[in-house]
Formats: structure tokens, C-alpha cells, sequence
């Protein structure tokens, strides 16, 4: 779809008017001027939406499924708006996606994101699955997939209402309130009719490209409000200690000297005869030797309502005894929830219009099974993760969840997933405050509970999936 006037420099330097229909190949630049706009498709079936007054160019778009580390999805955005939504090979692939700026590297790790270059900043917001922003640094300029060099910060849709920013002076980027960066995508200099036909939404996909309701997003004023309101702190300035003089002690007087009296004698009595005491018989002591028993860990809870599935670039850890490819998972006739791209959870099917019931207030979750990886160097090295422990606690009368994973590997040392949030009434998990990005569901009595995870480390990427009983 083309409005207004859009045009392709081609890698010979030649430049032609984009139509609809007309090929878009590796090398070319896409320009949009004021008022201008473009939607592309390309053939795995990923979407861009090209704003007004943008410039980008696909520097790759290639795949290989027998192998995919010579594949790659990498554009670049000299200036403009962008949103994109991925296609097959990059859902394959996502440690090869990779979408650069003048001053940013976005590893793309989700399905639907959009991103603003304007001069000397970034600024990137998401729909659904997760980014992972750094400053564009040498090292970062060539490669593909997520740039970690310890400065890199993740954006996913669990965090609403912030989005990430990068200024060409700073050192790592900085959450910050969102704003609809779609909506201002159009210079100041543009007519009022032409910036408000450029800046209708236009959906790229009648299901993945629907706007996000804005009443979860927390605009710059509102910002300010919340700031104004908070009273300053007293500062209570406390009186300097005196500490008192010794008191001056009089000399006593002199206390004369008494003569010494010399004892009188004493007379001294016989000795008194002490008749010694009957001797005492201890009876016999009987030793009972105690031999404790041994301690039993109770067996995990079983989980049979919830199933994993896992795609197909998911390496299968040792621990993995429980996820189900993805086409096995499907014959099961389970219900399918929403996934995280590397993990779906399915779940027994239950009567339209069912929702979560339990007469329990609160409950206690036990692990049940679990399965975590570390990725490392883009993806090239995956090693598996310990769970020490870690626990589910849910309040049904709040719909309110509270979770903790404690996690080690000798290359990354400890780490802890944390995560708290709001219970649908179909049972799926919402995110509000976690250092992770969690997708999961409960099963609709209350009883059972699993979700999957991605976590970034200095190192790398954390995955994995979970299941709780009680």
C-alpha cells in the first residue's frame, strides 16, 4: 500500500517511484517524504509500516532452515517512524533480527514494535514481545541480533506504559513514560489536513496490528502531575551535642592514722568428730539409642491439566522432560494460550464461557517441573540453568499472583526472577511489576499454574518454562 509520494534507491544509485505491487530487494532504501507512507510485506509474511519523512534500508533479509546461523533480518533507520511486525523467519530466528539507528542497535526479540530515529535519539515502544535496545557502539554496528555489551536494556509488553530511550550522550538507555511515537511522525511544516491523514492508523494486520488501548499509557504531563504531587521531604536539622564538663572533685581531708591494737588470744576447742555419710547407690541406667529417621522430601505436585510446547529452534535441555514439540502439542486437543515465541502453553479444553472458579482464598504453589537455558554470544552457545527453588503464591479473592525463581550457572553466577501481577478470569497471567518477561495461565479450578520466562543477563538471554501444583 503507498500514499503520497514514496521512492527506492536502488544499490545501483538509481531511484524509482514506489507502487503498489512493485519488488522491494536486499540494498534498497525506502524514503517517504512529508505526508508519504508504506506499508511492505515481505515473503515470509513479515510487515513494515514506513511513516512519513522516514528513510530505510533493508540491509538483509535471508534464511536458511538447515542452517540458520547464515541467516539474518537486518534493516537500518536513518531517520523517521517505523512499525514492524515479524514474519516466519524472523519468529525462526530471533537472535539473528536486528534493526539499527544512528545511535542504537535493537535486538528484536517480539512480534510487533515500533521505532523513532530523530537526529540524536531513539526511541522505541512495543505492542507485543520484547526488544532489547543498546547504544550503537563498533561492535555493534555489524553484527546481527541483540547487541550485549553490558548496556543493553529490554523492553517487553509486560511493562506498559514506558517505552526506552537513547540520547547520542548517554551511556544506556532509560525508560521512560510512552507516548504514541505513530502519532508523531509528521514534521512540523506539514498541513494540518495532510498530518492527519498521514497519522490515521493503518492496520497492517487485522489481528497483530491492532493499536493498543491509550489509556495505558502514561503521558509526559501526566508524568509531571505524579512528580508535583509528591511532598518534599523535612529535613530535620538536629541540635549539636553538648557534652558537660567533668565536675571538679575537692580533695578529701587527710584522715589520721589509728595505732595498730594487737589481737587478743582466742581459745581454740577440740575438733569436732564428723561421722562421714552412708555411701550412695546409683541404680543402673538403661541407654535407649534414638535412630531418626530419615527426612523425605515430599514428592513435586503432578500436573496433568497444562501442557509446554516448544518450537522448533528451541534446544531440548536434560532437564526438559516434560515440554511436547509444537505439532505434538497440537494433537493433544488442548486449548492454546498465548506463548512467548520460544514456548505456547495449552491447557484442557473446557465449556465456552468458563472461568476461573475456586472456593480457596489464597494458595501456596509448589514446583512442579521446570526448564531453564542460558543463550549466549547471539545465540550461538546455550548452556543450561539450576532452579534451586522458587515459589507461585496467589490471592484468588484479589486475582492477584506473586512468583520467585532463584536460578544459577557457573558462567553467569545467581540470579532471581521476580514478578507480581493481576489474575484474568480466564486464568491468564498479567504482568504489572517484574524484571522479566512472563507469559502463563492457571488452569480454570485453581489447581495448577505454569508460565515461561525471558530474562536478560550481563552475559546473555535466560529462558525457560515452568509448571506448579499444590
Amino acid at each position: 500500500m503507498v500514499i503520497g509520494r514514496v521512492t527506492v534507491v536502488g544499490v545501483d544509485g538509481a531511484s524509482r517511484t514506489v507502487d503498489r505491487g512493485m519488488s522491494i530487494r536486499v540494498g534498497d532504501r525506502i524514503e517517504t517524504q512529508a505526508g508519504g507512507h508504506v506499508h511492505l510485506r515481505f515473503v515470509d509474511g513479515g510487515r513494515l509500516s514506513i511513516r512519513p519523512a522516514s528513510i530505510l534500508q533493508v540491509e538483509d533479509y535471508s534464511h536458511s532452515t538447515q542452517q540458520p546461523l547464515l541467516g539474518a533480518i537486518k534493516f537500518r533507520l536513518d531517520e523517521g517512524v517505523v512499525r514492524s511486525i515479524t514474519g516466519s523467519w524472523g519468529e525462526a530466528a530471533r537472535d539473528r533480527f536486528r534493526l539499527n539507528t544512528p545511535v542504537a542497535a535493537i535486538g528484536v526479540k517480539g512480534t510487533d514494535f515500533v521505532v523513532k530515529s530523530d537526529g540524536g535519539k531513539t526511541s522505541a515502544s512495543v505492542y507485543t514481545g520484547a526488544i532489547m535496545l543498546t547504544p550503537l557502539v563498533n561492535g555493534c554496528i555489524t553484527s546481527v541480533g541483540p547487541c550485549l555489551n553490558g548496556n543493553e536494556k529490554l523492553l517487553s509488553e509486560d511493562m506498559k506504559g514506558q517505552m526506552l530511550e537513547l540520547n547520542r550522550q548517554q551511556a544506556t538507555p532509560q525508560l521512560v513514560p510512552s507516548v504514541d511515537l505513530l502519532a508523531h511522525s509528521v514534521r512540523a511544516h506539514v498541513g494540518t489536513d495532510m498530518a492527519a491523514r498521514a497519522n490515521k492508523p493503518l492496520p497492517l494486520d487485522e489481528v497483530h496490528m491492532e493499536t493498543r488501548n491509550s489509556d495505558a499509557m502514561v503521558t509526559d504531563s501526566r508524568a509531571a502531575i505524579v512528580v508535583a504531587s509528591i511532598p518534599p521531604q523535612q529535613v530535620v536539622v538536629e541540635p549539636p551535642m553538648v557534652v558537660p564538663p567533668f565536675p571538679v572533685v575537692p580533695d578529701l581531708p587527710s584522715v589520721p592514722v589509728m595505732p595498730v591494737v594487737p589481737d587478743l588470744p582466742v581459745a581454740v576447742s577440740p575438733p569436732e568428730v564428723v561421722t562421714p555419710p552412708a555411701p550412695v547407690v546409683t541404680p543402673p541406667v538403661t541407654v535407649v539409642t534414638v535412630v531418626p529417621q530419615p527426612v523425605v522430601p515430599a514428592a513435586p505436585p503432578q500436573v496433568s491439566q497444562l501442557v509446554w510446547a516448544r518450537y522448533n529452534w528451541v534446544e531440548k535441555m536434560d532437564a526438559d522432560t516434560f515440554s511436547r514439540a509444537f505439532a505434538d502439542a497440537i494433537t493433544t486437543g488442548y486449548e492454546r494460550l498465548p506463548g512467548n515465541g520460544n514456548y505456547t502453553l495449552f491447557r484442557q479444553p473446557s465449556a465456552p464461557g468458563t472461568v476461573l472458579t475456586t472456593t480457596d482464598v489464597t494458595a501456596e504453589f509448589r514446583l512442579a517441573s521446570s526448564s531453564v537455558q542460558l543463550a549466549r554470544d547471539a545465540g550461538r552457545i546455550i548452556e543450561p540453568v539450576t532452579v534451586n527453588d522458587g515459589t507461585f503464591n496467589v490471592d484468588f479473592a484479589r486475582s492477584s499472583f506473586v512468583t520467585q525463581l532463584n536460578m544459577s550457572n557457573p558462567a553467569m553466577g545467581a540470579d532471581t526472577l521476580v514478578a507480581s501481577g493481576n489474575i484474568r478470569s480466564d486464568g491468564v497471567l498479567q504482568t504489572v511489576s517484574s524484571n522479566a518477561s512472563i507469559n502463563g495461565a492457571l488452569t480454570l479450578d485453581g489447581k495448577e499454574a505454569g508460565y515461561a520466562f525471558e530474562k536478560a543477563v550481563k552475559i546473555g538471554n535466560i529462558r525457560g518454562i515452568t509448571l506448579w501444583g499444590r
